[in-house]
């Protein structure tokens, strides 16, 4: 069975690192050899990065479970969980300043396995639902169609990095190809128009809409428009609006999402 994540327990005490081991691998986590000072922290920690750090505070060596804390969080960006003795405030609000996910005092009276457990878990939560609402900046846009883009030859520049803020719309209407003819567009594919160019994107436009910044609102069946003031010309009696001096339908069904989006870019 795969693991759930690798876990580093820094800890002096080997007694209390062999129960918590053996209470994470019995969960399916992976769990670093004893650690019982910053410095062979460290040592694991650069051999193979961990996934959380249960830490103590008081440590073998000069160094403490708060000066790894600082660099966990400064240095190394891996979330950690003090599991300690001290339960003095003054301790407490020095381990605030470090960033960790948790404080557990191990005796109340004692340690328990499960509420480590289960920080490791909501810690381990958050991760993913932090990578996951990373905003991206752009898209690529295909300057062809993919098949034909694989005909290129070396050298030929076939995917273009453009930012959300650099697209006036999306649309799946047909445009004007370079012998300026009405050219229809494949299945699965729609197009976007910037303020000098106009790139392929093989997407639907339902696809696309959880994918834009809010600024990006959809208006027909066949639009997803930028109401920023960078290409917003204005709207034209209620119904109609000018994105790149082009006039476009705003339908009923998508009134009042537009309404929404426009009213909190836009005071009146």
């Amino acid at each position: 069975m795969k693991t759930k994540a690798k876990i580093l327990v820094v800890e002096d005490n080997a007694i209390i690192y062999k129960r918590l081991k053996m209470a994470l691998i019995e969960e399916n986590y992976a769990v670093y050899d004893y650690s019982p000072s910053v410095e062979k922290a460290l040592e694991r920690i650069h051999n193979q990065r961990p996934d959380v750090v249960l830490l103590d505070i008081d440590l073998q060596g000069t160094q403490t479970g708060l000066d790894l804390g600082k660099m966990l969080h400064e240095i190394y960006h891996i979330p950690f969980i003090y599991v300690t003795d001290f339960e003095d405030n003054q301790t407490f609000y020095e381990g605030l300043h470090t960033h960790h996910e948790n404080f557990i005092i191990k005796t109340k009276p004692e340690l328990n396995p499960k509420e480590v457990i289960r920080a490791i878990q909501t810690v381990l939560q958050k991760t993913i639902e932090k990578e996951h609402s990373i905003t991206k900046e752009g898209l690529i846009g295909l300057v062809n169609y993919l098949d034909e883009v694989k005909k290129y030859g070396a050298g030929t520049i076939s995917k273009v990095p453009v930012k959300f803020e650099d697209i006036g719309y999306f649309t799946v209407k047909p445009f004007l190809n370079k012998d300026k003819k009405e050219e229809y567009l494949r299945a699965n594919y729609l197009w976007f128009k910037t303020s000098d160019n106009r790139y392929l994107l093989k997407k639907s436009l339902k696809e696309l809409q959880s994918l834009l910044p809010y600024y990006f609102v959809r208006i027909n069946e066949s639009y997803i428009v930028n109401i920023s003031p960078k290409f917003f010309n204005g709207r034209i009696n209620g119904t109609r609006l000018s994105i790149l001096d082009q006039e476009l339908i705003i339908k009923d069904t998508y009134k009042k999402e537009f309404a929404k989006r426009f009213e909190a870019l836009y005071a009146s």
